[in-house]
C-alpha cells in the first residue's frame, strides 16, 4: 500500500505539472483541507479494513465496505439536493442486492455483536473517503483537482510510511512492482470518478462506478484465473447489469 501511494503521488505531481503554478491560488485552502481529510479517510478505512478482516473475516469485512457506496448515495440526496428518479431508486436497489448476493454467502454471515461496531464504522469510512470528491467537485476548485488528489494520496503515504517503517517491514521489488501495478489504476479511477461528478449525479455514479468495476472483477476472474461461479453469482451479475442499466436511463 506504501508503494500503492509512491506511485499514486507522483502521477498526481506528473498530472498537477506547471498548471498548478499557473493557477492564481484561488481554492487553495479549501484543496488543502479537503485532500488531507480525504487521506485521513484513505488511509483510516485500510486500516479499518485491516482490523476487520481479522475480527469478522474477509467475507463481512469486503461487503460492508462495498456497501460504503450507500453513504454517497445518500448524502447526494439529502446534502446535494439531487432527486433520482424511480429508475435510479431501483437501479441503487438491485445494486445492493448484488453485492449481498456476491459477498455473502449462506451460514457464512455471522459476527461477534462486539465487532459489529467495527463494521459500521469501515462502511461509514469508506462511504465518507468516497463522498469526498462530491464534496471537492461542488466547493473546491476544479483547475486544482489534480492537487487535491495528490495531497490525498500524500498524506495516506506519510501514515502508511509511519507503519510501515515501525512495524520492521522491508520493501522488496515485490512490492515496488506490484505498487505500480495497483498505484497507476488507483490514481486515475479516483481522476476519472472526479472527472465524472462533474457531469453526472452523484446518486448515478457512485453505484455504477462500484459495481460496474465488481462485474470487471467477476469477468477478469472467470476469463483469467479459470474461476467458476455460483448460480447465485451468475443471477448477481445479471442483476449488475440491469443495475447499470437503470441507473444511467
Amino acid at each position: 500500500m506504501l508503494m500503492n501511494y509512491v506511485v499514486c503521488v507522483l502521477a498526481g505531481l506528473i498530472l498537477t505539472g506547471r498548471g498548478l503554478t499557473q493557477t492564481d491560488g484561488k481554492g487553495m485552502p479549501v484543496t488543502i483541507v479537503f485532500g488531507v481529510v480525504t487521506g485521513l479517510l484513505y488511509c483510516g478505512s485500510f486500516i479499518l479494513l485491516q482490523w476487520n478482516v481479522r475480527k469478522n473475516g474477509v467475507i463481512l469485512s469486503s461487503t460492508f465496505m462495498k456497501l460504503g457506496v450507500i453513504v454517497p448515495a445518500v448524502l447526494a440526496v439529502v446534502w446535494f439536493g439531487e432527486r433520482p428518479g424511480w429508475n435510479q431508486g431501483l437501479g441503487f436497489i438491485l445494486a445492493i442486492t448484488a453485492i449481498l448476493m456476491i459477498h455473502l454467502e449462506k451460514g457464512k454471515i455471522r459476527t461477534e455483536k462486539a465487532y459489529t461496531i467495527g463494521l459500521l464504522l469501515l462502511l461509514l469510512g469508506g462511504g465518507l473517503g468516497d463522498s469526498m470528491a462530491k464534496f471537492y467537485d461542488v466547493y473546491g476548485n476544479p483547475g486544482l483537482g489534480s492537487f487535491f488528489l495528490m495531497l490525498s494520496f500524500l498524506v495516506s503515504g506519510i501514515i502508511s510510511g509511519i507503519l510501515v517503517f515501525r512495524g520492521g517491514e522491508k520493501i522488496t521489488k515485490y512490492e515496488v512492482l506490484f505498487g505500480v501495478l495497483i498505484g497507476i489504476p488507483n490514481y486515475f479511477s479516483a481522476r476519472f470518478l472526479l472527472w465524472a461528478l462533474a457531469d453526472i449525479p452523484a446518486v448515478i455514479t457512485y453505484p455504477t462506478y462500484s459495481i460496474a468495476a465488481m462485474a470487471l472483477i467477476g469477468a477478469a476472474g472467470v476469463l483469467m484465473f479459470r474461476e467458476k461461479l455460483t448460480k447465485r453469482q451468475w443471477g448477481a451479475y445479471l442483476l449488475v447489469i440491469l443495475a447499470v442499466g437503470l441507473l444511467n436511463m
